[in-house]
């Protein structure tokens, strides 16, 4: 186990809690958002608006989350969480270049199609588990519209950044 980390007087530093920007509320907000637009407003109002409204959220929320998975990874094999201005930008990079390829590239949508039905299914088949009802065997794909003027969202990025610009400075 690495010993924590300590200041030039030898204090030690507090470790930030991993995933703690996850709790901030405009990342709470940004995911009620995504899971009502998700599952409620694009059924009852189908629209361009409601497309990328859910864009604007998984922005806002991914590249955090990335950041906590980083942290968690560090602190499973026992190295020291240090708040991290260069984590959350390659995480919001990363996001930017999946993102952006998931909307202009068919083998990037198809991969994402797949992939997000592959991680939706356990939860699926509790569900219907819970509802005694008997699971699909598959996973299924994913709905996903490729649009180009979804990338007029990659804005919301800077949401993060200022985030985790505030979280790199609190002490």
């Amino acid at each position: 186990m690495t010993p924590p980390a300590e200041t030039a007087d030898n204090t030690p530093l507090q470790q930030p809690i991993v995933g703690e920007q996850l709790l901030h509320p405009v990342v709470l907000s940004a995911v009620a958002l995504l899971l009502l637009n998700d599952h409620v407003f694009k059924r009852l109002w189908p629209s361009a608006i409601t497309g990328k409204l859910s864009d604007i959220a998984g922005l806002v929320f991914f590249p955090l989350f990335l950041q906590a998975l980083w942290e968690m990874g560090l602190r499973v094999f026992g190295k020291p969480v240090r708040r991290s201005s260069r984590v959350l930008l390659a995480a919001v990079v990363l996001t930017a270049l999946v993102f952006a390829a998931v909307q202009l590239h068919p083998a990037a949508a198809e991969l994402y199609r797949v992939g997000l039905g592959a991680l939706q299914w356990p939860f699926e088949a509790g569900f219907e588990l819970l509802g005694g009802r008997p699971p699909r065997p598959a996973p299924r794909r994913v709905h996903l519209t490729q649009d180009v003027t979804d990338l007029l969202t990659l804005p919301a990025l800077a949401v993060p950044l200022w985030l985790g610009r505030a979280r790199a400075a609190s002490p």
